[in-house]
């Protein structure tokens, strides 16, 4: 993914619009991009803050944005994992009906 079509992102991003793997190639990215990583954030704050501005709240946004671009990566892994276990499960089954 490109600075452009991660730009283009951000907005879906911060509404959970994107499908799981454009979300990851997205916070791939913006791991790496230190502009595009610019561009998140203030548009995550403006978003975000404003809305909690108006109604009061305590926050800390970038802690918040960090675990958003996290958990997105963790659910990559888990998902890793869990398609490795069911190829196991498959296989072992098919072995099993193989030399029945």
């Amino acid at each position: 993914m490109n600075c452009k079509e991660t730009q283009r992102c951000i907005r879906p991003f911060l509404k959970d619009e994107l499908d799981g793997h454009t979300a990851q190639n997205f916070v791939k990215h913006v791991q790496t991009c230190s502009e595009c990583m610019e561009e998140l954030t203030i548009e995550y704050l403006l978003l975000e803050g404003i809305s909690r501005l108006e109604n009061a709240e305590d926050f800390d946004l970038q802690s918040e944005l960090d675990e958003r671009l996290e958990y997105v990566m963790y659910r990559k892994k888990i998902y890793k994992q869990i398609k490795a276990g069911l190829f196991l499960v498959a296989s072992l089954v098919f072995c099993m009906i193989m030399f029945d």
